[in-house]
């Protein structure tokens, strides 16, 4: 009687055993598939047909990481500057042009140099040291956009011919001509004699007291006493005809000091994703830095 039970308790452990040994290599099976279909699995491209991962960031990786920190990264930097060309191309060239050499006719500065209009945000420099950051700003906030965060508000290029004011100037200045046509063609002759040009000198004295004169011309308020301009309010640098945005020529200084300036840009805050703006920013800047 006991021989038989034992018997029958080997039958089943070895029925059981064989059952047991099934599911093992049934999940062999499943376990080695699961490799087979992650090496089937296609790759995630960028645009170029670059392979994000390891060397290349996911463009919205850029939205988190604080702009200046981007460009400390080459994983990070090389999808912003992609993403940044392309940004630039669909919303930034139609005013700067597809070259980013500025356009006269809308008053628009060269990108690919570092004589930037407005200062920045390093204290070490007073601001004369620009950041990716500080381009980011200008891009997000815009120049004279409206937005409490603009650059550009503290300056305007007041029109010296009242019938050119914008209305924000007319509730300040009223209708007061400041100086007469002949005194404005003296102080075209000294931006002139300022910036190298030929110029009459006659003129050109008389021009320079009107241009430092707090009471008439009160030039020198907004573009220094040499005419240097000032970054923290973004007014050109007379001496370097080169950074007039609207033309140094004769003509077209006339044209400034008589219409008055006031050049605008958008804000971007609400129009690009924040990674985008990022990117474009620090595309910018690597455009911008000599080469070498």
């Amino acid at each position: 009687m006991l021989s038989t039970s034992f018997r029958k308790w080997e039958l089943a452990s070895v029925g059981f055993a064989a059952i047991v040994l099934a599911a093992c290599d049934q999940g062999a099976v499943t376990a080695s598939s699961g490799p087979a279909e992650k090496e089937a699995a296609q790759p995630e491209l960028a645009p170029n047909g670059e392979e994000y991962g390891e060397f290349l960031a996911r463009p919205m990786e850029l939205a988190s990481v604080p702009t200046n920190d981007i460009m400390k990264s080459l994983r990070l930097s090389s999808t912003a500057k992609t993403l940044g060309m392309q940004v630039y191309g669909r919303v930034c060239a139609s005013c700067h042009g597809a070259d980013l050499k500025g356009s006269r006719e809308q008053g628009t500065p060269d990108l690919t140099d570092t004589n930037w209009r407005f200062a920045g945000d390093d204290a070490a420099t007073g601001g004369g040291t620009i950041y990716p950051s500080d381009i980011e700003w200008t891009v997000r906030y815009g120049i004279r956009s409206g937005h409490a965060n603009a650059r550009g508000h503290e300056a305007n290029m007041v029109a010296f011919d009242p019938q050119y004011r914008h209305d924000e100037d007319k509730q300040i200045y009223g209708g007061r001509r400041f100086l007469t046509n002949g005194e404005i063609d003296d102080v075209v002759e000294y931006v002139l004699k300022i910036s190298g040009q030929q110029a009459d000198e006659a003129k050109a004295a008389r021009g320079d007291e009107l241009f430092h004169d707090g009471t008439r011309g009160n030039c020198n308020d907004c573009h220094e006493n040499g005419g240097v301009g000032n970054l923290a309010l973004g007014s050109t640098n007379l001496t370097r005809p080169e950074l007039y945005l609207y033309g140094s020529d004769r003509a077209s200084v006339l044209e400034s000091i008589v219409r008055g300036r006031r050049g605008t840009m958008p804000a971007f805050e609400d129009q690009l994703r924040p990674e985008e703006i990022k990117a474009v920013a620090i595309y910018l800047y690597y455009r911008a830095l000599p080469p070498g």
